[in-house]
Order: C-alpha cells, then structure tokens, then sequence
C-alpha cells in the first residue's frame, strides 16, 4: 500500500471513530431525555401558551455586554460546580448574551456558564442560572449530561472566588421546550432564590435546529 493511500484510510478511519463518537453520545443523551421529571420549582412559572422565544433566549432587554446585574455584584461570583454523588465537577465561567439573542455557553463541554446577568449563586433571591453543553460535534458528552440522572436530594456545591462554599439540594428536574425556556421563569431575578441548572435534552432533531429541549434541575440552598 503506497503511503498516501495508507494516509487516506487512517484519514478515513478517524473521521469514521469521530462520526461514531458523535452519534453515541447523541443517542445517549436520547436515550437519558426519557428519565421522569419530578418536583416543582420555587417561583417558576407555567410557561405562557404560544410564547413566542427560542432557546436559551433571556427575557426582552438584556444587555448583549456589559458588567454584572447590580445583585449579582454584591455577591461573591463562582469559581465551580460540584455534583459529589454523579462525579461531576466543572471550572464556573461567567457568561453573557450572544450576537443572536442567546445566553452564551462554554464552548469546553468540560466547563460551565454562570450567566452573570442573574443573580450570583447565594444571593438572598431570583434564579441563579448556570448553563453547559450536553454534548459536543468534537470534545464528546458535556460534563451537564449527567443532569439527566438527577435526584431528588442530590447535593450540589458552588465554590465561589473569596474561598467560600454554597450548599445545594436538588428539588426538581424538568424537560421544558426551548421555545418556553424564557417565558418559564427560569431567569427571574426575584422570588426564591435557587439555583437553576440548564443543558440541553432530546429529541435531537438535525433539521429542526438540533435539541428541542432544555433539560432544567433546580436546587434550593440547604447549608451543611
């Protein structure tokens, strides 16, 4: 076999392992969608019939840049996220809006969005929102896949830059369609404050825009 055609099949070979990385980890994410959802959230709301918003779209009048909410500035920001009993652990960073409307995301699946237009996590009150990739078309499942295994209960822990902790318990889990992510109150500043775990959720439908949903898990605080 000449060396360019020996190239050409190891080429060959690796975009095929690539392709098939990407379609497990799809049909993975599938398969972890059909997991019953549980518990209301504090303060949330039903989502408005026929809301007209698309995806991780924030409430009308965010800033596209631009520093922290005046809330979130009081509060010590967050350095990471912990999950002790699904092993997850994940580097916090703080994210804003995108070009098209959209809160940003981590382009590491390994890494976490603190969307830093609401409030920090152990502010006094609103949804303390932080978002991750599911999955990846290159770098594999998203460290927020493990969200799909959520339970009632769970621990979770946000380190925060000033060496402090806060201490959450899971309440619920609930897969919302990415059409009502906004109207449901996920991105309330006031209210009950918790925490608000946003990733992706099946089907995935590639001519469709990819995901149709949003898999949310909210925590309420619950120190140690």
């Amino acid at each position: 076999m000449s060396e360019p055609s020996s190239r050409r099949y190891v080429l060959a070979g690796l975009v095929v392992a690539l392709l098939g990385l990407v379609v497990s980890g799809v049909l993975l994410v599938q398969a972890r969608s059909g997991a019953e959802d549980f518990g209301p959230a504090p303060g949330d709301s039903i989502p408005r019939a026929g809301a007209r918003v698309t995806g991780t779209t924030p409430p009308a009048g965010e800033p596209a840049d631009g520093a922290a909410s005046p809330v979130a500035a009081r509060v010590p920001e967050p350095s990471s996220l912990s999950l002790p009993r699904l092993d997850v652990r994940a580097p916090i960073t703080p994210v804003g809006v995108a070009p098209d409307g959209q809160v940003e995301v981590p382009r590491d699946p390994k890494e976490v969005g603190w969307y830093r237009y609401s409030p920090a996590p152990g502010s006094p009150e609103g949804s303390a929102v932080i978002v991750g990739h599911v999955d990846s078309d290159d770098r594999g499942l998203g460290v927020l896949v493990a969200l799909a295994d959520a339970r009632r209960g769970d621990r979770v822990l946000v380190d925060r830059k000033d060496g402090s902790k806060v201490a959450y318990r899971v309440t619920s889990r609930r897969t919302i369609g990415k059409q009502d992510l906004a109207a449901s109150g996920v991105f309330r500043r006031e209210g009950p404050a918790v925490l608000t775990l946003i990733t992706c959720a099946g089907p995935y439908l590639p001519d469709e825009g990819g995901y149709q949903n949003n898999l949310v898990v909210t925590a309420v605080e619950a120190p140690s």
